[in-house]
């Protein structure tokens, strides 16, 4: 959606962090769709995916001052969005006591009662495999599957060229999945892949 009464971008939001309501009504005009495309395709549940893209608003205009020296903003609003629904996720996708929305999220079937114990230790040798990645690797790969950024994005973000880009998102895949056999060899090494290829 394109600015209507705003000349750039950076003019919107040296408005916004003066705190001008009209800009940041325009602001969330022409971005709050990408938020919410995010939200739900990491949520897969729309009103949650509603209620997390204003919350993300929400605390974008209680950040606002920072905005005036945000250089590329549709990077800044993707981390920010990211880090709440990541937490969202932590808290709600990835606890096993949740029986009904995790089977929902995964689209898998729910394990047995007995075996909770063991794929709640799998989801956090999962989560651990991404956090144990190197910094490079790691911003590489969530900006992809996560936030779903394309190479070019993402390489003029990092300053790094598509091709380093593609390499480490296929080292990180490497890593993860190398993470999780050693951590966890045997019977649920399928579920194991399956969840990864879910989550990330």
């Amino acid at each position: 959606m394109p600015m209507e009464n705003f000349d750039t971008e950076s003019e919107l939001l040296l408005r916004v962090s003066q705190g001008d309501p009209h800009a940041f009504r325009e602001l969330f005009a022409v971005y709050s769709r990408q938020v919410y495309s995010l939200c739900i395709k990491l949520t897969k549940d729309s009103e949650q995916a509603k209620d997390l893209t204003q919350e993300i608003f929400a605390r974008l205009w209680v950040k606002r001052e920072r905005l005036n020296s945000v250089h590329y903003f549709k990077g800044f609003l993707t981390t920010m969005a990211l880090n709440l629904v990541r937490n969202h996720l932590q808290k709600k996708v990835l606890d096993i006591t949740n029986a009904d929305y995790l089977e929902a999220w995964f689209a898998e079937s729910t394990p047995a009662p007995d075996r909770n114990m063991e794929v709640k230790e799998l989801e956090c040798i999962l989560r651990e495999a991404v956090e144990h990645l190197p910094p490079q690797l790691n911003r590489s790969f969530v900006l992809s599957r996560i936030a779903g950024m394309s190479h070019a994005e993402i390489a003029s973000q990092m300053k790094l060229s598509p091709l380093t880009v593609k390499s480490h998102i296929a080292r990180a895949l490497t890593l993860i999945r190398g993470y999780l056999e050693q951590h966890h060899a045997g019977a649920l090494t399928v579920l194991g892949l399956a969840m990864l290829k879910q989550l990330l």
